[in-house]
């Protein structure tokens, strides 16, 4: 797991950081037409009312209960909400009836709430509805108990269907100055009405073979699953889960082997940032139940001794799992755990290529191309480095980079120039290996060089410190050459031992091209028209996938089409071409 340790800042994170700049830029812009067309009774007013349009990161909306009389009326509300935050959007139900309650009503509620999320929203937008009053309801319906809220995140402005209260009070993690809005609303469905209303899958949880009454309450739920990119259907997953739980939920969170069976399995997160994400969310919907949130490296998890366990909520992908546990468990002597089945969410979003539910998968992919890491730094020219290991599509991608303007300068190339005779590396070779390595010509001779070094770890690395530091020489070399015509582009480093040379040190970004391990076996067997056994061995012999990751700002796969992954490098070339803008 260590060589996905990549600061969470730095990594899925960085998006929202770049978007900052221009969410700054946005704010200052209506804030200067807004002081720039006061009129002098306006300058009476505070500052806060007049920058409501400003952008704001953070909010939360209070919705009541009565008013959520119809999906329609719901989806309007909560589309409105979502037009007013640009990132993370907190929803807080409140009048909640005191008598009969059910979790299916609820739990119906929470999910059409993230279905008009994931379908209206931007694909990284965070919406977390809180459960506390919810699961009041539920568990103590007859008593009235007023949560406060302490979020993880500021909340900046406060939404609400009514303005019959502030809400305020029950924020103890705002900003100063808050503001506030009341969502003016026409809820009255007309036939020519084009908003988007909320089609509400009709194979809803009830609807899925569970072993249980969908309104059973339980002291002690499981669930797992990976939650990388922690999206709607997870939060679902996990809202079943809270609202179904009375003292402890334990969450499984699948690491090791478990991930490598994922597809784009090296762009997953760190268990450890998955699982401090999870907590966040957590504290954020229901804070007061006791989680037990582990790694697992297998299906069964805590599940396959823990006697305390008695309810599992799983999606409808996942039931067969279900089925296998409580196998394991009967064969213990363990009581079998009752199982709570959920649908999956449609995908707006998806791709030519993506599921058609909304999955963590999904979400790697549209990764491919982005720049997951902050370029190192900023200069002219600019030098980004491009690796990948055998068969990966990386001289492909090279070549639409200079198609697209770049100079690229090949170490295969360089590597070539260094065993020429009259270099130093040349001198070196000779003087370790000996004359018996040269042709007729007194030029070195691969053939017979490539027998002694891979053949012998040692002497492999002897001649990389001949060779590299001549490549490198040469590479400086062309660099400056370029500085002094005033070359002020972009150039690519094409090396496919960038990292192992440690030439990523010259470069302002590094982009790593990359395919599965079986795929690039495949390539290698039918060009080279070898067997699987020795193509397998030269992928091996390798850097893996996942160590090149742990170093790229840029990630592109070209296990699909061709046109997808010219898609990938014009996504990550023009970002480029922005970043040197600015």
């Amino acid at each position: 797991m260590s060589y996905l340790q990549i600061d969470i800042d730095s990594r899925r994170t960085y998006e929202f950081q770049c978007s900052l700049l221009s969410h700054f830029t946005r704010y200052l812009c209506c804030l200067i037409v807004a002081l720039s067309t006061r009129t002098s009774a306006e300058n009476d007013l505070p500052l806060q009312a007049l920058t409501k349009m400003a952008p704001v990161n953070t909010g939360i909306l209070f919705l009541q209960f009565n008013s959520l009389a119809t999906p329609y009326a719901l989806s309007k509300i909560v589309l409105s909400a979502l037009q007013k935050v640009d990132k993370l959007l907190y929803i807080k139900v409140k009048g909640l009836p005191l008598s009969e309650t059910k979790v299916s009503t609820y739990n119906r509620i929470v999910n059409q709430i993230y279905n008009i999320s994931s379908r209206n929203a931007v694909d990284r937008f965070d919406t977390r509805v809180v459960l506390t009053d919810f699961r009041d309801s539920l568990i103590s319906p007859s008593v009235c108990v007023i949560n406060k809220l302490h979020t993880s995140h500021t909340i900046e402005t406060i939404l609400m269907t009514s303005q019959e209260h502030s809400y305020a009070e029950f924020l103890e993690n705002k900003r100063d100055g808050i503001t506030s809005e009341a969502l003016h609303i026409d809820t009255t469905f007309k036939d020519n009405d084009q908003h988007s209303i909320i089609e509400h899958q009709e194979k809803t949880q009830n609807h899925l073979p569970s072993s249980t009454d969908e309104d059973n309450i339980y002291d002690h739920v499981v669930i797992g699953g990976t939650f990388d990119n922690l999206h709607s259907g997870h939060k679902m997953l996990i809202s079943a889960a809270i609202l179904r739980c009375k003292k402890s939920l334990t969450i499984g969170v699948t690491d090791g082997i478990m991930i490598k069976t994922k597809k784009l399995w090296e762009l997953i997160e760190p268990c450890q940032t998955r699982i401090k994400k999870l907590h966040e969310f957590l504290m954020d919907v229901e804070p007061r139940l006791q989680y037990k949130v582990v790694p697992i490296t297998d299906l069964y998890g805590p599940t396959a001794d823990d006697p305390a366990l008695q309810l599992l909520v799983v999606s409808e992908e996942t039931q067969k799992g279900g089925m296998k546990i409580n196998q394991l468990r009967q064969e213990k002597g363990l009581s079998k755990l009752d199982i709570y089945s959920i649908s999956v969410i449609d995908d707006n979003h998806a791709g030519a290529g993506e599921e058609n539910k909304i999955s963590s998968s999904s979400f790697r992919k549209r990764l491919l191309g982005s720049h997951i890491k902050p370029p190192k730094f900023k200069s002219k020219p600019y030098v980004i480095g491009l690796t990948g290991g055998i068969a990966s599509g990386k001289t492909t991608i090279s070549k639409r980079l200079k198609d697209l303007g770049a100079h690229v300068i090949s170490c295969d190339h360089l590597g070539h120039l260094a065993y020429k005779s009259g270099t130093e590396c040349y001198r070196q070779m000779i003087e370790y290996f000996g004359a018996g390595i040269l042709n007729e010509e007194n030029e070195i001779d691969r053939k017979k060089l490539g027998p002694l070094v891979f053949s012998n770890k040692d002497h492999l690395e002897s001649l990389n410190k001949m060779v590299w530091p001549e490549i490198r020489r040469l590479y400086n070399k062309e660099i400056n050459e370029l500085k002094k015509q005033s070359f002020q582009g972009i150039i690519v480093l094409d090396a496919a031992v960038l990292l192992e040379a440690g030439w990523q040190e010259d470069c302002a970004e590094v982009w790593v091209a990359t395919v599965p391990k079986e795929e690039a076996v495949k390539r290698i067997v039918e060009r080279d028209h070898i067997t699987v056994e020795q193509a397998t061995r030269r992928v091996e012999s390798q850097l893996s996938n996942s160590d090149r990751v742990a170093s790229a700002n840029v990630v592109i796969c070209s296990i699909w089409e061709p046109e997808v992954t010219a898609a990938q490098v014009l996504k990550a070339w023009q970002y480029v071409q922005e970043f040197l803008a600015k």
